[in-house]
């Protein structure tokens, strides 16, 4: 069974020392994506990790 879970990273420039971690210790990138809540505000980025079969 697969199994997943989503996280959220605040600054852009965490997202690929995120990726490696999750995937040394066996997930895998499914996909990624990012919003903007309000104009000014910083964006936010998520990540949904999957693992297993």
């Amino acid at each position: 069974m697969k199994k997943w879970d989503c996280v959220m990273v605040g600054h852009h420039e965490n997202i690929g020392k995120i990726i490696e971690d999750w995937e040394k210790a066996g997930w895998r990138l499914h996909t990624y994506t990012a919003a903007q809540m309000r104009a000014g505000l910083e964006i936010n980025h998520y990540l949904l990790f999957e693992k297993g079969e």
